[in-house]
């Protein structure tokens, strides 16, 4: 069963000049590739796992809250170690 959406006149056009140039047969074909490619890239972004299983994900997180309490974020030591660092190599 098929959907109606409404779009403006530019979107139409910026549609129609991407059916040309990507060879779709129709704006109906060109608007579903689109989706299509947005909801898949849409799952894959959503992966973070860099290729690893659950059970080794789950080893990494049970090691880290094993090594004990996080360590707060203090962004201006950092940047004062860093600087700190530079300064030291450029002697």
């Amino acid at each position: 069963m098929g959907k109606t959406v409404t779009i403006s006149d530019d979107m139409a056009s910026l549609l129609d000049a991407h059916r040309k140039e990507a060879g779709y047969p129709s704006l109906d074909a060109t608007i579903e590739a689109l989706i299509a490619q947005g909801l898949i890239a849409d799952d894959l972004s959503d992966d973070h796992s860099d290729g690893r299983s659950q059970e080794e994900l789950r080893a990494l997180i049970d090691d880290a809250e094993r090594s004990g309490p996080e360590t707060p974020w203090d962004g201006a030591a950092v940047k004062t170690e860093a600087l700190r660092r530079y300064a030291a190599r450029g002697r």
